[in-house]
């Protein structure tokens, strides 16, 4: 089922002129897709209260940097069918099913959303109030007529609450105008406890030290423990270029570094984006990964990278370098000269 929702919503993103990534598994997304600057990061998931909360940050994590909207397809809550039209969430990440997805991408966007208690839409408070008072009719007339409390009109005029589907139409009826608004699918990230604890996460860089992110010590005795610890030097490394930093941990890349103020890189029509790999040799494995990152950078018109402990050689389109040649480096601008160059000369050569 989940495999058969993954080719039909990849098939939708194509028919509507996106560029789609491959179909990923153990990540905490399954599909990228762009199409000029609107871009998703989707996650699709037969029941939706199956994602996790580490799921779901990694996912808000990683969409913020790639200025994406993350988005959770589904078939069914743990109780009940999905309805379509209805916008759902599950640890701050909109879910809707794919028919509703559907009518979002020709330009009709849903209006419902479930919260607890029901269903509920978006009201548009400064029209009503507008109208209400153009018409002459008080609080008090609106909130009998509607069955709701005076102190309810207050708050859906002042936007701090919305009304149910049912007192939403007996407004518009009483008011004879339309005042429902369509639920944008786009996260607001600066809304709520999200913000402080994406950011929290994001800025934790004291962490590439010989202790991990909870305060424990690596061990670094151990294969994991050595590998743990050199990518967290790299990630030193790229932190101290000036790189804003992101760690992954169920996504095809390591990390995703960006530099907002790379300005004179613009005549390159890339964004200062790079999508990283970080491994100590290269291995098959290590070339398959870095291929399919290679291909979402170019979905995402960035840079890849393939970081090595040893001797980097590239590998096809894939651009590699040396911890050794990363140390020598002093900022950002730097190694976006040492990725373009790359790319120059790869093109010179075929």
């Amino acid at each position: 089922m989940r495999e058969i929702i993954i080719s039909e919503c990849m098939d939708l993103l194509t028919k509507y002129d996106f560029i789609v990534s491959q179909s990923f598994s153990r990540s905490c997304f399954d599909i990228l897709a762009r199409k000029d600057d609107e871009k998703y990061l989707i996650k699709v998931l037969k029941n939706i209260d199956s994602l996790s909360h580490e799921q779901s940050m990694e996912l808000i994590k990683i969409s913020r940097i790639l200025n994406a909207i993350p988005l959770l397809i589904g078939v069914r809550t743990r109780n009940v069918p999905m309805e379509n039209d209805v916008v759902y969430e599950r640890h701050n990440v909109k879910a809707i099913t794919l028919g509703t997805f559907k009518l979002y991408l020709e330009g009709s966007p849903p209006i419902i959303y479930a919260g607890r208690g029901g269903f509920f839409v978006n009201i548009d408070g400064e029209a009503l109030k507008e109208i209400r008072e153009k018409l002459n009719i008080s609080v008090g007339e609106l909130a009998e007529f509607s069955n709701v409390s005076r102190k309810a009109i207050y708050k859906y005029e002042q936007n701090k609450a919305n009304p149910s589907i049912e007192v939403a139409l007996k407004i518009e009826q009483y008011l004879d105008a339309p005042l429902v608004k369509g639920i944008p699918l786009e996260l607001n990230y600066n809304n709520g406890p999200l913000s402080t604890e994406t950011n929290n996460e994001d800025n934790i860089y004291n962490k590439y030290d010989k202790y991990d992110k909870y305060g424990n010590e690596h061990d670094n005795n151990s294969s994991s423990g050595y590998e743990e610890e050199f990518k967290m030097h790299v990630m030193k490394l790229l932190d101290e270029l000036g790189f804003n930093m992101i760690e992954t941990k169920k996504a095809p890349f390591d990390a995703v570094a960006e530099k907002h103020d790379i300005y004179e890189y613009k005549e390159y029509n890339i964004n200062a984006l790079l999508l990283t790999n970080i491994e100590e040799t290269e291995t098959e494995e290590t070339r398959k990964k870095a291929l399919i990152v290679n291909k979402l950078s170019s979905i995402l018109n960035s840079h890849s990278l393939l970081i090595l402990e040893k001797g980097a050689r590239d590998i096809g389109n894939i651009k590699t370098i040396s911890i050794k040649e990363l140390e020598k480096m002093d900022d950002a601008f730097e190694l976006f000269d040492y990725l373009i160059n790359k790319s120059r000369n790869t093109s010179s050569s075929k």
